[in-house]
């Protein structure tokens, strides 16, 4: 006989973790120890009665042992496992799930079986499972099996085990910052999806369907426009005509998630200050007009100011040209 341990390894489980909701946190780890083992067993079965065989003892480091069994009985081969506990079982915190198979000169595995056993310590400290059982005519007629009696019996057994906890609280800006982050993501995809949506917003007969209640939360326009008997609140349906599309529907974003990206306020600045004056969107016309501002020079100082002095009524690009 001749046995060979081919591998043992672990996999490290939820390495990293970020809270989402929650200032404090706790965070369980624990890892996959796993052990494979190649039996390579010479007996002529076929011509004489098959004795009860035990491998080598294989370890998977502080947690436990193992080795395997090998029997019959008039129709089958049986391959049961030994498990012996070592000096860190407690930590071990799932099934054993163990993996058996016959393997063939070509690396295929034959008869493939997965096996989990519920950790049950006898008084010795053992645990004894069968974990595959095999037609022996079967096994015969299989490439698995050479004329000299020679087969090779692969197991693997992995073991879950705790290593611990980790601990800990958000600063306070760290908190924040996630939780707005949340509901702003949250806020897109209402918009996005259009989730009990009850007014149309018709740019140029393109219809946006949005929320009365977060428009009016955002705009003094769309406040007034819905808190009395308009029209538009009405017919749940705005017009606006003035307006670029594809220019408004960033405004709109930006409405319900307080964020534009910084494509958009490079390449449509003055546009958008254009939509924010109207709606009264302080916020936005802020950031609009700091963003020009830092982009004016002596040479474009009078054009950018002409351009934007229909669209804001703050004297700020005035100022600062002069």
């Amino acid at each position: 006989m001749n046995e060979i341990v081919k591998k043992t390894g672990t996999i490290q489980l939820g390495e990293s973790f970020t809270p989402s909701l929650a200032d404090n946190w706790c965070q369980t780890t624990s890892e996959i120890n796993k052990t494979d083992f190649e039996w390579n067993v010479q007996l002529p079965y076929t011509q004489h009665p098959l004795p009860a065989l035990t491998s080598s003892t294989v370890s998977s480091g502080e947690y436990c042992s193992w080795a395997l069994n090998l029997s019959d009985d008039p129709l089958n081969i049986n391959i049961g496992v030994n498990l012996y506990r070592g000096t860190q079982y407690l930590n071990i915190t799932h099934r054993f799930r163990v993996r058996a198979g016959i393997a063939n000169k070509k690396g295929d595995l034959l008869f493939p079986n997965t096996t989990l056993i519920d950790i049950k310590w006898d008084g010795s400290g053992k645990i004894f499972c069968y974990i595959l059982q095999i037609n022996k005519e079967e096994l015969w007629k299989s490439d698995c099996y050479e004329k000299d009696g020679n087969f090779t019996i692969y197991c693997a057994v992995a073991v879950w085990v705790l290593k611990g906890n980790k601990s800990g609280s958000l600063p306070k800006s760290t908190s924040n910052t996630c939780h707005n982050e949340l509901l702003q993501t949250q806020l897109e995809e209402l918009l996005e999806k259009k989730t009990l949506s009850d007014v149309n917003l018709n740019v140029r007969g393109r219809i946006f369907p949005a929320h009365k209640n977060i428009l009016a939360a955002r705009s003094k326009v769309f406040a007034a426009m819905f808190e009395h008997e308009t029209a538009e609140k009405l017919l749940n349906n705005v017009d606006i005509q003035d307006v670029d599309p594809d220019l408004f529907q960033e405004v709109l974003v930006y409405i319900y998630s307080g964020r534009m990206s910084s494509g958009t306020i490079d390449k449509k600045a003055v546009g958008v200050l254009a939509v924010a004056d109207k709606y009264f969107l302080d916020q936005l016309k802020a950031e609009c007009e700091t963003h020009l501002m830092k982009k004016m020079s002596a040479d474009n100082c009078v054009g950018v100011a002409c351009t934007c002095r229909s669209a804001s009524s703050s004297g700020a690009f005035e100022k600062v040209c002069s």
